[in-house]
């Protein structure tokens, strides 16, 4: 970065080559290059400092991404190489060695490997999710059900509650003696009014 290549570059110099590389549009090497060090020195100063990682929305750290996101990543570089295989299978010509057409050989048998692995790893993740989901379903119908019984628990505490202090309300007033209740003296009106 300087021109002498002891003096440490600015720090506003490390900022700009620092957005440079997490933007992702340029290559490493050319941005290397413009600061004056190599591709690698450049990464490891990014994985040093924590930098953004290219290809990696947000956080400085790899996060563990999920098997679906790993599977997608697996079938399109499988897609790339099989486009790239294509492609040479169509520039071969008739004069093509033996040892070219075993190696292609070679290179399509991995290539069908790779996908059959793939197509696995697909199938146990599916199988995972589904468990999972069934899973999740019967823990929420017991928990729904302990919730159904604790509320008729508690119904039952409430209604036992009025019971006890409606027992103990005509107790009271049972206590009076011969004094009337309330309800015997509105219905003697209404008998002696008719």
């Amino acid at each position: 970065m300087s021109s002498d290549g002891e003096q440490p570059a600015p720090a506003a110099v490390w900022a700009r080559v620092r957005e440079r590389y997490e933007t992702g549009i340029e290559a490493v090497t050319s941005i290397a290059q413009d600061a004056g060090i190599t591709r690698q020195a450049l990464t490891a100063r990014a994985r040093i400092e924590g930098w953004r990682l290219r290809g990696m929305p947000g956080g400085s750290a790899r996060k563990a991404q999920g098997t679906r996101a790993t599977l997608a990543r697996f079938k399109a570089l499988l897609q790339q190489r099989l486009t790239e295989f294509e492609a040479q299978i169509g520039t071969l010509s008739a004069e093509a060695s033996a040892a070219t057409s075993e190696r292609d050989i070679r290179a399509m048998n991995t290539l069908v490997r790779t996908l059959e692995k793939v197509l696995e790893l697909e199938r146990k993740e599916r199988a995972r999710r589904i468990a999972k989901r069934k899973h999740d379903k019967r823990f929420d119908d017991a928990e729904r059900e302990a919730l159904a019984e604790k509320l008729m628990g508690l119904q039952r505490e409430i209604l036992a509650e009025r019971v006890r202090t409606d027992a103990a309300n005509n107790d009271a007033a049972g206590d009076g003696g011969d004094q009337p209740r309330l309800a015997d003296v509105g219905a003697a009106g209404k008998a002696a009014s008719s």
